[in-house]
């Protein structure tokens, strides 16, 4: 008897923390689609996607002049990987890393406001690392 108790109360448990934790899959899902779509380069197919306040600051102009400046800097991005989630009450930040052929690691970060269930894009920044300085020659 003991034993079936514990199997239905270890079954419950994991049904309880399943759910839980999916609450916000389908928000993420949705972010990583708008990623994916926003690094296409296709700004018809993102403008709807983005905040008010993103699309006053990026138009179509700066939405071009963007990917053409990321194409000339960066060359051929070969991976893209989200590395950290983080929710607050009213954002999500994406944070991925990106390798391309002229820049060995970069960090894009990844704004969304969330607007009920719908995430919406609202701000973008490109982190490079610092490059590394010498030492110093010791006295």
């Amino acid at each position: 008897m003991k034993k079936i108790v514990m199997l239905l109360v270890m079954l419950l448990t994991l049904a309880f923390s399943a759910v839980c934790s999916a609450a916000s899959g389908k928000v993420l899902d949705a972010e990583e689609a708008i990623v994916a779509k926003f690094m296409e380069g296709n700004y018809k197919a993102v403008s709807s996607l983005i905040s008010a306040d993103m699309q006053k600051n990026f138009t179509e102009t700066a939405y071009a002049n963007f990917h053409a400046q990321l194409a000339k800097d960066f060359g051929k991005l070969t991976t893209n990987k989200l590395r950290v989630i983080e929710k607050f009450d009213d954002a999500d930040v994406l944070t991925y890393q990106i390798i391309a052929e002229k820049v060995p690691a970069a960090r894009f970060v990844y704004v969304f406001v969330l607007n009920g269930d719908k995430p919406l894009l609202n701000d973008l920044r490109v982190l490079l690392p610092k490059p590394q300085q010498e030492a110093a020659p010791a006295k």
